[in-house]
């Protein structure tokens, strides 16, 4: 799959060595929102949010400029499908760069549009790997009141149906925040997924601190307790193969599969005791692209923006390369920065010579 649109070689020597070309992106590309989760880090009081979007000419030229190694993007929000060009905006990752997978993290709240997505993406490129992860977080009406919309439940599990239909290139996967408000029925939750809407990709996330509410510490670690369980479940039920999120005939489903069951441990060693565990490559091999054009090495470090596309003649790897970046770079190893971040922290793995037995041992079935 990787040699599709770029070299393996390169690829390879560019995670392991050099670390100088972003191999995936997370692109806002909106904040505009139908929802209102609690936890959300988005500022939806301030008017200013929603406004100065990148404009699909201005995504065309941006794409042109993201290096021979990417091989993913993230297109979120807000809600990425209150974009009615995001069929546009895939067309030109894809067109214009070496990406082999597109992932889309969606409220599912628009379950035509979200299949219409699938269909013409899958219609102009048949390879292309289509991932979408549905946000569910509570049993039905306790998801729909807390992210304040009517029938929300029923059009995630809706979506998710549609899309399981579509073929083996589009992997509908439900994935679950694990929250102040709803760690005390995680177990129900999992299980109503699971064995009652027969919800056979599941994954978790940690949520963090960034949003309006902060977490008091007798609650982190019910969170935390809910969160080690759910993720137990969750490999518990890969090995026997009655989850299935990834492909497990395919080496880079397996690595993936290892990946995220690392990821889990490193969290649950983090998220009471934040602790430096491995060096962090956010600014090499990971980065942000927000709705607005600016460039940024995480989502957590929203003070160490990199630069602006729009003041860079839309070209990201000039941003990429300046000295801003090689100095937040240097910063991030010499810090030690860590964080529970998930998309952060799969570049983190992927990057480490540490893990690569690990990674090696998974691909080729030897644990």
């Amino acid at each position: 799959m990787i040699l599709k649109k770029t070299s393996l070689t390169k690829v390879v020597k560019n995670i392991l060595i050099d670390r100088k070309e972003p191999i995936s992106l997370v692109h806002f590309v909106t904040n505009r929102c139908n929802a209102r989760c609690s936890f959300c880090f988005i500022d939806f009081e301030d008017p200013k949010t929603f406004s100065h979007e990148l404009t699909l000419n201005e995504i065309d030229n941006l794409t042109k400029n993201l290096g021979g190694s990417l091989l993913n993007v993230n297109l979120t929000g807000g809600e990425p499908f209150a974009r009615k060009d995001l069929i546009e905006i895939a067309k030109k990752y894809l067109i214009n760069t070496t990406i082999q997978s597109i992932y889309v993290t969606t409220n599912a709240s628009l379950p035509e549009r979200v299949k219409i997505f699938a269909e013409e993406i899958t219609k102009f490129d048949d390879k292309v790997e289509l991932t979408f992860q549905i946000s569910i977080d509570d049993m039905p009406e306790k998801h729909n009141k807390v992210r304040k919309l009517k029938n929300l439940f029923n059009n995630c599990i809706e979506t998710y149906r549609l899309l399981k239909k579509m073929g083996d290139n589009i992997n509908p996967v439900v994935s679950i925040t694990v929250t102040h408000e709803n760690c005390d029925n995680i177990k129900e939750i999992f299980n109503y997924l699971h064995k009652d809407c027969g919800i056979d990709a599941i994954k978790c996330t940690l949520v963090r601190d960034e949003g309006v509410y902060k977490t008091p510490i007798d609650k982190k670690k019910k969170i935390l307790q809910a969160y080690e369980w759910l993720t137990n479940e969750i490999k518990e039920k890969m090995q026997s193969k009655e989850i299935v999120n990834y492909n497990s005939n395919s080496i880079q489903g397996r690595l993936h599969q290892k990946k995220d069951i690392l990821s889990w441990e490193m969290i649950k060693k983090m998220y009471l005791d934040p602790k430096y565990i491995s060096p962090c490559h956010a600014g090499s091999l990971f980065g942000i692209i927000s709705s607005k054009g600016k460039v940024y090495p995480c989502e957590i470090l929203e003070n160490k923006e990199l630069g602006d596309l729009r003041k860079n003649e839309m070209n990201f790897m000039k941003i990429w390369n300046n000295q801003k970046t090689k100095d937040t770079k240097k910063y991030i190893l010499d810090s030690k920065c860590n964080c529970t971040y998930e998309c952060a922290l799969s570049y983190n793995i992927l990057g480490n010579w540490r893990y690569q037995p690990k990674l090696a041992a998974a691909a080729l079935k030897l644990n």
